[in-house]
């Protein structure tokens, strides 16, 4: 609304315009008054006449004063528009405080309701969760070379099973292609990755005699994290054929075939069993020095590994952790872990 008034008075707005109006209008009027004082003062002109030229000079007259009474009747209509204009302005400012100031009250009224519900509910905080403190990250290469014969009545590796016809045969005909001693070689890379740290949802506890005693209070391995393959890694396992002379050949007779396959799979195995064996090792010695400094900040608390050979009860340590005799021990086993986390060093062990 208000800028369609605007638009529709912007003219009248020009104050050049608006003086002239003033003065047009102004000399319109004197000619008036001079048109009827003319008749006074010269009363004998014929009476038609008189009317008529009067008539006739008052129409001429209002003529030229339409445009400027028309200014100024839209000066005046224009000041009423501002004024309406900034009214209008005003109230909708006002509209929109009161929208705002109505928004921000309903708001803080939730708020308030919100924090009247949750808090009149008593707290219940459970250890549901793991502590990680450490991550176990190790790669290397195993390159092993052994005698075939070493293998040859193992039943493990099929060896001793190629007793048929074609087998014999083609041993026969590849050890006079190939004299001489016959070696397995195998290159394989190893790699683990993995979270050490404790899982407050297994640990339990028991109360004897007014004694404590907890169950799975031990570091493990939480998660096997993800390794990125390396597309140039190396990894082979091969029969080789040596001569008399030294000179060394890849044999590719299909009878060792399945031989070289699971020579490459145990040995595959085998590091994957020794590198599980460090994380445990590694985890035992954190668990043994966490229950030391445990034990020394509450005298009294034990530790059990095999709760199936007890005859106490055993409760979940999440379920009943406020438990005043056991919301201290428990509160200093998670910030003990959470402090073992940020130690420098602990993070990434070396290879």
């Amino acid at each position: 609304m208000g800028l369609f008034i605007r638009r529709s008075v912007k003219s009248a707005l020009d104050k050049s315009k608006l003086a002239t109006s003033y003065a047009l209008t102004a000399l319109c009027a004197l000619l008036i008054a001079a048109n009827v004082g003319a008749f006074l003062f010269f009363p004998k002109v014929a009476a038609p006449l008189a009317i008529v030229l009067s008539n006739v000079v008052t129409v001429l007259l209002m003529l030229v004063a339409v445009r400027p009474i028309n200014s100024l009747i839209q000066k005046g209509f224009n000041d009423k528009a501002k004024e309406l204009v900034e009214k209008e302005r005003e109230e909708q400012e006002l509209r929109d405080k009161v929208t705002a100031l109505e928004n921000r009250n309903r708001e803080l009224e939730s708020r308030l309701d919100t924090w009247a519900q949750t808090s009149s509910v008593p707290t219940a905080v459970n250890f549901t969760f793991k502590v990680e403190t450490m991550t176990f990250d190790k790669t290397g290469y195993i390159v092993k070379e052994e005698p075939l014969e070493r293998f040859m009545a193992d039943p493990v590796y099929k060896l001793s099973d190629k007793k048929g016809v074609f087998d014999r045969l083609s041993k026969w005909m590849d050890d006079l292609a190939h004299p001489g001693m016959k070696k397995v070689l195998y290159i394989g890379k190893y790699y683990i990755k993995a979270s050490i740290g404790i899982d407050f949802t297994k640990i339990k506890f028991s109360v004897d005699g007014g004694a404590l005693t907890f169950s799975g209070v031990k570091f493990t391995k939480l998660n096997d994290l993800a390794i990125q393959a390396d597309p140039d890694e190396v990894s082979h396992c091969w029969l080789l054929n040596e001569d008399v002379d030294g000179y060394t050949t890849i044999n590719q007779n299909d009878v060792y075939r399945e031989f070289t396959e699971i020579y490459a799979r145990i040995r595959e195995q085998e590091a994957d069993k020794a590198l599980e064996g460090e994380v445990e090792g590694l985890c035992e010695h954190y668990t043994a020095i966490f229950r030391s400094n445990l034990a020394e900040r509450f005298p009294g608390i034990g530790f059990c590994d095999n709760i199936e050979e007890s005859t106490a009860t055993w409760y979940s340590l999440k379920e009943h952790f406020q438990d005043e005799r056991i919301y201290p021990v428990a509160s200093n086993m998670f910030l003990m872990a959470d402090v073992l986390s940020d130690l420098p060093g602990r993070g990434l062990l070396p290879e």
